[in-house]
């Protein structure tokens, strides 16, 4: 097994697009420094690969160089199970050793189709899994020292709170406090409560927890800044909701005995909303979330059949009733 392995075959794939994406443009970049230039490097967009050409693609030689690098990208999301075939096929014979050949997925592929089954058992294979709220903190530090910048422990899980686990958008983030507290000076955490705008799951989970401790001058204070923030009120209102089924669906599998990174693989959820939700849903009963919830879909439910009028100009009727919903909750 270890001898099919020796073929210049990768396969990258998760949903970590920002460190898939960083991996490949180091790939790129050092091929270029050893290679003399990007002329034997070839981007390939699944939607326009070719399946029966592909093999003669590859045989191509390199233009005065040692190497050629092929990379295709979101292959295996989109093809038919015939296009897979063909390229199953393709790999175990045509692939000569001056072709570097790298698969890049930015999702988790269906393990079922014959070309992951090829890719596994013949290439080198690498899965970028989504950061827990402990990698966030530690890659948010190594970010801002990568970048010449200083940011404590403290600071980092505050940012990553504020945040959320988006890493393209914490990487601009970090850039921006980097570029205003001036390199080697410790970013603040006032810095980043100036700076960086609380994204609105972030904003969801501090709202649910002032409703957890019936604080109702916190919840509709939140509230209040989510409204002030420009978010959508239909958009709020649905990640409430949303919110509420995912804690109530933890809370049933912590009562089991399940363990958050199981969690997060049985909802589908990403490991830091399944981290959170899972230490979350333990400050409310399951009584107590389903209550809840059911009085956000009676909500949905007015809305839905007219009781609640809404429209691009006047929100009020909504506005109003998730304010009643707040102060109930908070009784």
């Amino acid at each position: 097994m270890a001898e099919e392995k020796i073929k210049n075959i990768y396969f990258f794939y998760g949903e970590d697009t920002y460190t898939l994406h960083q991996k490949i443009k180091f790939w790129k970049d050092q091929f270029e420094k050893k290679h003399g230039g990007d002329m034997n490097i070839e981007n390939i967009e699944g939607k326009e690969l070719e399946p029966k050409s592909f093999g003669t693609n590859l045989q191509a030689l390199p233009f005065l160089a040692e190497k050629r690098l092929v990379i295709v990208k979101d292959f295996l999301g989109r093809a038919k199970a015939d296009e897979q075939k063909i390229i199953a096929d393709i790999l175990k014979t045509e692939v000569p050793d001056f072709c570097i050949l790298v698969f890049s997925e930015a999702k988790a592929p269906d393990k079922r189709t014959t070309l992951y089954k090829t890719l596994k058992k013949i290439a080198k294979v690498e899965e970028f899994t989504p950061l827990s709220p402990p990698q966030l903190v530690k890659w948010i530090i190594e970010q801002a020292q990568q970048k010449e910048g200083v940011i404590g422990q403290s600071e980092a899980n505050f940012l990553g709170e504020r945040v959320g686990p988006n890493l393209w958008q914490l990487s601009n983030e970090i850039d921006k406090l980097i570029s205003a507290t001036g390199k080697k000076n410790p970013i603040t955490r006032i810095l980043i409560e100036d700076l960086v705008p609380e994204s609105l799951s972030s904003s969801i989970f501090k709202l649910t927890d002032s409703l957890a401790t019936k604080n109702r001058k916190g919840s509709l204070k939140v509230f209040k800044t989510l409204i002030e923030s420009g978010e959508d009120l239909m958009m709020i209102f649905y990640m409430l909701v949303r919110h509420f089924r995912i804690l109530i669906q933890t809370h049933s599998l912590i009562a089991q005995g399940e363990h958050h990174s199981a969690v997060a693989r049985k909802l589908k959820q990403h490991p830091y909303v399944a981290q959170t939700a899972s230490s979350q849903s333990k400050n409310f009963t399951r009584d107590q979330l389903k209550k809840i919830y059911g009085n956000l879909l009676q909500i949905d439910k007015s809305f839905k059949t007219g009781r609640i009028k809404i429209s691009v100009d006047d929100a009020r009727e909504l506005l109003l009733e998730i304010e009643q919903f707040i102060i109930e909750t908070c009784k």
